[in-house]
């Protein structure tokens, strides 16, 4: 999976080259068998990295008519129809992530994630703060509460302090195939210090605030988590 986005992310990369220096606002874009053999790549990989370029507002596309160059949105929508980290998410619109701040720390379970975990609150579970920025603005601030142990394996979450490794990621070294479900809700929130600061907005700006349980297939909760989401910067898209 990882190889195949590397590919896709490769020949988003490319179609924008090529559609800087070759053509303007409104042109159509040759069609996808004519874009594969100048690329040189698949078929398939062209398809995924035109929807990237389409959800981003790249370009537009009508069934029959062709692919057209549009004016890019300032935002882009990231798709929430598979199991995937905010890292490769972002990568897979063509942007550029960094993980600007991280910590871990043990701490005592808020009661809210300690009724997602199903602890006492209070109990020790691992507290994991990132704040991811896209294209050198701040986008995203993940707090994820995390049992100190899962199946009986004691949980590490350190290397979730780095942009190599993801929640799933980390869960999956330790534990194999254990993330089977994430549930995510989504509501309007108007931000508060000090986390306003953090996104580098004013306080009482609307932001996206996500509520994301993860959980194997049994239904016990690996993870909770709060994610606090500028919508200038990143939308989100949900694909059914």
């Amino acid at each position: 999976m990882a190889k195949r986005d590397s590919v896709v992310r490769g020949v988003v990369s490319a179609l924008r080259q090529l559609i800087d220096e070759s053509y303007a606002v409104g042109d159509r874009l040759p069609n996808e068998k004519q874009l594969a053999e100048s690329l040189d790549v698949s078929r398939g990989s062209l398809r995924e990295a035109l929807g990237a370029l389409e959800t981003e507002g790249f370009v537009t596309r009508t069934w029959g008519v062709g692919t057209f160059v549009s004016v890019p949105r300032r935002s882009s929508s990231l798709s929430m129809s598979a199991i995937a980290s905010y890292r490769d998410r972002v990568r897979a619109v063509g942007r550029t992530v960094v993980l600007r701040e991280a910590a871990v720390d043990l701490v005592g379970a808020p009661p809210e994630a300690a009724a997602a975990l199903n602890v006492e609150p209070g109990a020790e579970v691992w507290r994991v703060l990132r704040l991811f920025a896209v294209d050198g603005t701040p986008s995203a601030q993940m707090i994820e509460y995390i049992p100190t142990s899962i199946r009986g394996v004691a949980i590490d979450p350190s290397p979730m302090t780095t942009l190599d490794s993801g929640l799933f990621d980390m869960l999956d070294r330790h534990v194999a195939g254990v993330v089977a479900h994430t549930t995510t809700d989504i509501e309007a929130f108007r931000v508060a210090e000090p986390e306003a600061a953090a996104l580098d907005v004013e306080a009482g700006t609307p932001v996206l605030r996500t509520e994301q349980v993860t959980s194997d297939d049994e239904g016990a909760v690996l993870a909770y988590g709060i994610t606090l989401q500028r919508t200038d910067v990143l939308r989100m898209r949900i694909t059914r």
